[in-house]
This record gives C-alpha cells, structure tokens and sequence, in this order.
C-alpha cells in the first residue's frame, strides 16, 4: 500500500509579537507564552530589534489554535515614564515589522519588502502550507561579509490591500504616502543606512509612487531618505498594468474598484504618468539600480463558488506579462537586471528550502546590498 506522508499543512497563521522587552531571548518569550496557553504550543521563529530599539518583535508559530489574548501585560516592566509594558499579538503585519537585526556594528544596509495586491506582509512570502518564510530564514543567511558577519537589517512591510468586501477607497498615493511615513521613522540622525527594497505586484507600484514623491520633496530627512534608497528588486510589477478582468467582479462596485481599475492593463493613464516620473525620480545608472523579476507560469484567477465565495481557482491567465513586468529603465534590459521566474504570480515570492529559483534571486539582491553599500562610501 502507498505510504502516507506524515506532513500535515499548517493552516494555523504565524503571529506576530510586539513589545517583546529587549533582554529577553527566544526562550524567555516561548516559556512566557506557553505558561498562559501551553495546548498552543508556541514556537519563537525570530526574535529582531525593532526599527525604534524600544523592544523586540517576534514572530510565533502555534501548533495548535491560540487561545492568548491579543494584548498580554508585562507585570514586571514598565516603560521608560512607568507606563505598563504590553505584550500584543496580531497576525495582520501592518506597518513594518523587523525580521532580523544585525549587531548594531554590524548593521550597514537595511532590505525591506513590500507585499502585492491582496496580499500579505509575511504570507506572501511564506512557503505555502509550510512554516519556510525566506525573508526571516534564508536570506539574512545569505548578507553575510568576508568576515561572516550578517550585515543586513530585514523587515517587511504590510498595508490593507483586500479585494472583496473591502470598504476601502485608498489609491496608490495614498498607500504610497502610509510607507513613506514608515520609511521616515527608520531614519537616525537623520541619517539612514543605505535600503534596497524588495517589492510584489502592486508593491512595486507603491514603491515607485514612494519615489516619486521624495524627489519632488524639499524637506531634508526626504532628501536623505531620497539619497539612502539605492535599488529595487521588482517581481511581476504591473508597469504596463495586469489583467484584472476576473477581480473586478470580485471589487463589484466596492470603493476599491478605482485602484484596481487604474493599475489594468488598458491604457492605464495613471501607470503611464508613473512611468515617466519614475524614470527620472530614483537616479541615474550607478546612483541606482533595479533588478526585475517576470512570471512564466499561467496563474489561476478569481472564481466565485455556489456559496458566493471567492477563490483563486478559475481559469489561468497571464496576471503580469513580461513587458510589463520589465518594462523598466531602458538601460536596465541585461540578464543581469531581468530574470525569469518559473511560478505563477503570487507563488514567485515563494521559495522553499533549497530552492534553485531562490537562488537566482540571493544572487541579485545580495548584488543589489553589496552595491549600495559601496555606493554610500563613494558619496
């Protein structure tokens, strides 16, 4: 008889944990949240620094369904005026959220990706029905120097971008303008180290709209920020514009359905006027430097079942075509600056453990690190 395989997918989602104080190790916090849920079973996958140093995040892995409250006290802790010390849990990854954190001597670049549309800050990058998410357990493997010190900061950053039932009318100036805040806050002295971002889908196009806005700026921490910002790794972003035809059914006449409409692929006007600025706005060849990433592997679309839910198992169709995908800078059209990825579009950001697909993309966006490293010394 056919032997079973004895794994069992994970349909628990990871956590997130803030507030995490910072002399606390990965086994303080697991001991911490087992004493209050231990049927959870809980299981510390990283512990980083948080952007402002006040705390540590984490992120946590329940084995089986978590019973915590979202919000744990800290009775032996208090904040720097007495204020109660808190715990709080959240699977959602708005904002940015640290996944790993080099010594702070070590620290000379910081790599932050940025989820698509519908899609989530740490999912969408996580093996799909496995606990491999190779923002948090490869890559900071693989920016380490000649000395084998880990030399990058990582972090993800997530935004509401749900399709159906969305309440939400935000376009991509206004999502622009929410990271453009969260970048800011990484600044020191009003001074940043060196960023390379890494950024899906509609990612992309908010990273752009980003840019656009920090050249146009005369404010000094825009301008540092504007200067800190070396490169992008693109994947599957919509230049040109996707096919939508099967979620605008999904947004029906939803406050989200201007969003989807303006990044299609039908002579979108707000993705032609983004183009152009963009051209101009992140710098010229060795001041920066984009690397992009295409689909070649038809994806299912959005089909909604009997029930009236919505899924992505219709008929496949190319979300992002190549043209669009690299339809970058004119002078960036080397195999050097554009890569095959042989996935569909929301499983390109998915690598598991020896991936050979990931390996082409260690490669380019340690490339992209080690570049803007040498860039700010030459400034």
């Amino acid at each position: 008889p056919k032997r079973e395989s004895k794994f069992q997918p994970n349909r628990e989602p990871t956590f997130r944990v803030r507030g995490v104080p910072n002399d606390w190790d990965r086994n303080k916090l697991e001991s911490f949240l087992a004493e209050r849920d231990i049927a959870a079973a809980p299981v510390v996958q990283s512990l980083a620094k948080e952007f402002h140093g006040r705390s540590q995040a984490a992120t946590v892995f329940f084995q089986n369904t978590c019973q915590l409250p979202l919000k744990i006290s800290l009775p032996a802790y208090s904040g720097q005026f007495g204020e109660q010390r808190i715990l709080t849990l959240d699977h959602d990854f708005i904002g940015i959220t640290s996944l790993f954190t080099p010594p702070q001597q070590d620290h000379k670049v910081d790599i932050i990706a940025i989820s698509g549309l519908g899609g989530h800050a740490f999912g969408s990058f996580k093996e799909r029905d496995r606990e491999h998410m190779w923002l948090r357990d490869a890559l900071p493997h693989g920016m380490i120097d000649e000395s084998d010190k880990h030399f990058a900061r990582i972090m993800v950053y997530g935004y509401e971008s749900s399709v159906p039932n969305s309440d939400s009318f935000q376009n991509l100036e206004d999502i622009a303008t929410s990271l453009h805040s969260d970048l800011r806050t990484l600044s020191f002295d009003s001074s940043f180290k060196p960023i390379v971002l890494i950024a899906h889908s509609l990612g992309g196009l908010v990273a752009k709209q980003v840019l656009i806005s920090l050249c146009m700026s005369k404010d000094k921490v825009n301008r540092s920020l504007k200067r800190a910002i070396y490169g992008i790794a693109f994947f599957g972003v919509p230049h040109d514009g996707m096919d939508i035809s099967s979620l605008i059914p999904m947004a029906g006449d939803g406050p989200n359905r201007f969003l989807l409409e303006s990044i299609g692929s039908t002579n979108s006007q707000v993705l032609s006027i983004q183009q152009r600025e963009f051209s101009k706005a992140l710098g010229g060849p060795g001041e920066s430097e984009v690397v992009s990433f295409y689909e070649t592997r038809l994806s299912p679309t959005a089909l909604k079942d009997e029930g009236g839910r919505w899924s992505m198992s219709g008929k496949p169709a190319a979300l992002v075509s190549k043209a669009s995908a690299t339809h970058c800078r004119p002078w960036e059209d080397g195999p050097e600056h554009i890569c095959a990825i042989n996935r569909t579009h929301s499983e390109m950001v998915k690598f598991s453990v020896e991936d050979p697909e990931y390996d082409k993309v260690l490669g380019r966006i340690r490339s992209l690190a080690q570049h803007a490293i040498t860039a700010r010394r030459s400034m």
